[in-house]
């Protein structure tokens, strides 16, 4: 009998052409009745029937191969991939976007020739195809790496990643059709299938690879903002310090104002109400004066991080040295930045409070209520489990922000209201999108976030609450300045926050990180070598982790 190959040639490798919807309901469907191939393919053989890989072999025809049936499906295999390769590059918004970043896209036309004259391509001539190839994936790369000026879409990604599995696949035919007599060969060709065959039909696979995909998306331009707040000299390490002095105060008038608030007997819809506003307003402030709030920095430094484990953009571990010395320098200035905070949240607040007191502004001091809110200060289970949920919040904030960056970008916002009557062209407003909605929408949605999060706890059997480390250390502020407490219940609160900083920024920092490694493909079994790499650094120098200091480069072993 003489067996089909085309379909194992084209197919078993590469993503179905079909959505997320329709891809689940129809793995579903395949669990309950799976898909059989029919008897005269060689999958049946394969994956159907009795027979090993070896005896499948035994059964091929290796010295007449070349010139039968199998030969010409190899061809036509070769051909169909191509085509599909070629259709991509030549798609309208492809070459629109090679366009806009010059990337010239005639391997696509050269590919083109080279299949129209496959059948005339002796073995050896086939490197030059291959070379061809090898361009395909620099051009990816490309597309990849300039995310941040074109944008991306779950459409493009999914694309671009379909295109890499067609080179992907085409280079393995190619390689078997310049060894189409080798018995290894046709056993690595028919091995890799049978790894594919057994999780065809997985639905979790199916649906973490697109929720992989979803998230690369999320985090491509988060990580382009995470560079902003990595210190890369001694200047800029106390600019950070400065701004986040800056963001302090800002936090401890807004802390006030919270406190305020709860005079006013509200519901709690309009606490949650107004509370969100207050939070909003206050991140929207500190961001317009150039202040900085260093528990918003891990959710984009994180990105970054991942970012540069996989600076080719090709979906593969790069220099673990180089990631360690980056992570050294997002220590310090997370450090820096947290210590700035804390110091003036807590001053400023002091200083307001001795303002008020100055002036007669009785009222507002007697609206205070220093033991509650030392007592919502410090350590407790309780206070690790609401920074935890403030360090989830500052993570999703983070994650929302590079998602409308990027949908701005994707969906060339900018352009379309530049060319709108209804928004008189305004470059204004066109330049204020494109630089600021992110971070504005982030904003807003982390204010409501925070701000509303106690709602959750008339839903939940549990209570819900956040501690976030500025507007903590705020409140201890006013608190020592409205009451005659003991140092020790005092030094007992500051380190309370201190604690709710390092729980919001390793909360934050560790869902963004996992979830923008997992984004890339990088396995989370690289964290182990990572961790092992920054351990050994910090012994050799742990001041630098915290103070700026002049950076030796770890040279790779």
């Amino acid at each position: 009998m003489q067996y089909n190959f085309y379909s194992f040639f084209t197919k078993y490798s590469l993503l179905e052409d079909y959505g997320f919807t329709s891809g689940l309901f129809k793995r579903i469907f395949r669990k309950v009745l799976p898909d059989v191939p029919r008897d005269n393919a060689i999958e049946y053989l394969l994956a159907e029937s009795d027979y090993t890989v070896d005896q499948v072999l035994d059964l091929l025809d290796f010295g007449s191969i070349h010139t039968g049936k199998i030969s010409d499906e190899l061809n036509l295999s070769i051909k169909a991939l191509g085509a599909k390769i070629v259709a991509f590059g030549l798609d309208n918004d492809i070459v629109t976007n090679f366009s806009f970043l010059d990337i010239d896209f005639e391997p696509f036309e050269a590919l083109l020739e080279h299949l129209n004259n496959l059948q005339k391509i002796e073995p050896k001539e086939l490197s030059t195809l291959s070379d061809t190839l090898e361009k395909f994936k620099a051009l990816i790369v490309l597309i990849r790496k300039n995310k941040n000026e074109i944008g991306t879409n779950l459409h493009l990604t999914v694309t671009t990643r379909r295109i890499s599995e067609y080179i992907a696949r085409m280079e393995e035919l190619l390689l078997l059709k310049s060894n189409i007599n080798s018995r290894k060969h046709w056993k690595e060709i028919f091995d890799t299938y049978l790894i594919y065959y057994r999780s065809k039909n997985s639905i979790s696979r199916f649906v973490i690879r697109h929720i992989d995909l979803v998230a690369l998306e999320v985090v491509e331009h988060t990580s382009s903002k995470g560079e902003q707040y990595i210190s890369q000299s001694k200047r800029e390490y106390w600019k950070f310090f400065r701004r986040s002095l800056l963001g302090g105060a800002i936090i401890s008038v807004f802390a006030l104002i919270k406190i305020l608030l709860d005079q006013f007997a509200l519901s709690q819809l309009g606490n949650a109400f107004f509370y969100s506003i207050n939070y909003a307003a206050c991140f929207i402030l500190v961001k317009q004066f150039g202040g900085i709030i260093a528990t918003k920095q891990p959710a984009v430094t994180a990105s970054t991080i991942a970012k540069g484990i996989d600076s080719n953009d090709r979906l593969e571990i790069d220099s673990i040295n180089s990631i360690t010395e980056l992570i050294r320098k997002v220590s310090r200035s997370q450090f820096i930045s947290i210590i700035g905070n804390f110091l003036m949240a807590i001053l400023f607040a002091c200083f307001i409070a001795l303002i008020f007191d100055f002036l007669g502004f009785d009222q507002v001091l007697e609206s205070i209520e220093p033991k509650y809110l030392i007592a919502k200060t410090t350590p407790s289970i309780s206070l690790v489990f609401f920074a935890t949920i403030a360090g989830i919040f500052l993570a999703l904030a983070g994650l929302i922000s590079g998602y409308i960056d990027n949908k701005v970008v994707a969906s060339n916002i900018a352009y379309r209201i530049i060319n709108s009557k209804r928004f008189l062209r305004s470059t204004a407003l066109a330049d204020y999108v494109q630089k600021k909605a992110g971070a504005l929408i982030g904003n807003i949605c982390l204010g409501f976030l925070l701000g509303s999060a106690f709602l959750l706890s008339y839903i939940l059997p549990f209570a819900i609450d956040i501690r976030h480390i500025a507007f903590s250390s705020a409140n201890v502020g006013y608190s020592m300045m409205t009451y005659d407490f003991d140092y020790q219940i005092v030094a007992f609160a500051i380190s309370g926050a201190l604690l709710i900083g390092l729980v919001n920024f390793l909360v934050s920092f560790s869902i963004t990180l996992s979830l923008a490694l997992k984004s890339r493909g990088a396995s989370l079994r690289i964290l182990p070598k990572l961790m092992w790499s920054i351990l050994k650094d910090f012994i050799k120098s742990p001041l630098s982790y915290f103070i700026f200091r002049n950076d030796k480069v770890i040279k790779e072993k």
